[in-house]
Parts: structure tokens; sequence; C-alpha cells
């Protein structure tokens, strides 16, 4: 083989390695984009799934499992399918008292029938409202959940996803039909 035909191999597999790197890195920024929407998306969801099952049905210890689309699940901490940053132990649900410009966090009401007649005559305690929120587990207040990216980004980058709250009026104030309690 004459010397300008190796000289010209050689350049080629240069060029192709400069051109594959930046390849696949714009290839794997796109699927980490997709995942990272992904998870927003997912938390976003959750939130609002947790927010209007507590709204309807009062407080249960279910109500976390089914906002992860793991129902009939009742113990342990469980992951949103495809999304481990989300797990049923960081849905936070808060019963919240006052009106939708000061709304305070208090107990959930233990008694339904009451609860709805003091909110009807307006007296206190009336809890009107539910709040869920995806939190870092044992964080006081509720800070947002992290994000790795998957590969050897996830060493080097983390970024925290916005923090994710749906309130909601409580709408029968937990109440079945016929349920008092």
């Amino acid at each position: 083989m004459p010397a300008t035909e190796l000289r010209e191999k050689g350049a080629t597999s240069v060029e192709f390695a400069l051109v594959a790197a930046l390849m696949l890195t714009l290839l794997f920024g796109i699927m980490e984009l997709g995942r990272v929407l992904l998870v927003w998306n997912s938390a976003q969801e959750v939130t609002r799934r947790a927010a209007r099952d507590a709204a309807v049905q009062g407080f249960n210890p279910y109500i976390p499992y089914d906002a992860v689309l793991q129902p009939g699940t009742s113990s342990g901490t469980v992951s949103f399918p495809g999304v481990g940053e989300i797990t049923s132990g960081t849905v936070l649900i808060q019963f919240m008292t006052g009106d939708f410009g000061s709304l305070t966090a208090t107990a959930p009401p233990s008694n339904i029938a009451l609860n709805q007649s003091n909110c009807a005559q307006g007296i206190s305690p009336c809890v009107s409202a539910v709040q869920a929120s995806l939190c870092t587990p044992g964080t006081s207040p509720c800070q947002p959940l992290s994000y790795l990216p998957i590969g050897i980004f996830g060493n080097v980058f983390q970024l925290l996803l916005p923090l994710s709250t749906v309130t909601l009026p409580l709408e029968s104030a937990g109440a079945l039909s016929g349920s008092t309690a």
C-alpha cells in the first residue's frame, strides 16, 4: 500500500472517532432529557393523584401506594414504575385548615361528620383542604427530590426536581355515603 493511502485511512478513522463521539453524546443527551421529562411529569401525576384521592376519600394509609401506581400494597416502600426517584415514602399528604389564602397544616379530621358540620357553619376546627407533595424523606420543611442521571454522569451531576405540590379543597371531607367516621 502506498503511504498516501495509509494516511487517508488514518484520517478517516480519526474523523469517524470525532463524529461518533459527538453523535453518541448527542444521542445519550437526548435520552437523558427524555428521562428527566418522564420523572418530572410522573412527579406531577403522583401528586395530583394523591391529592385527588385524599380530597375524596379522606386519609387512608393506602393513598401513597395508589398514587405511585402500586394499588393493593399496604407496607414497605414501592417505586413508581420506571422512576426510582418517586416512591411511596416520598409522598407527603397534609390536611390543611383555613382559607386558600392562608392554609396551615393540621391533623386529619378524626370525625368526618363533625368536620363537615364545622366547615358548613364556619367554625373551628375545619379541615378544608388537602395538600400532596413529593419530598425527600426525613426533611422538614419539604425538600425537592434529587434526580440522578443514568450512567457515568450520575456521579458527576445531580439535579433537584422542581417541588411538586398540589392543593385541593377537601370535597366530601372524606365521607363515604352513610359513613360518619
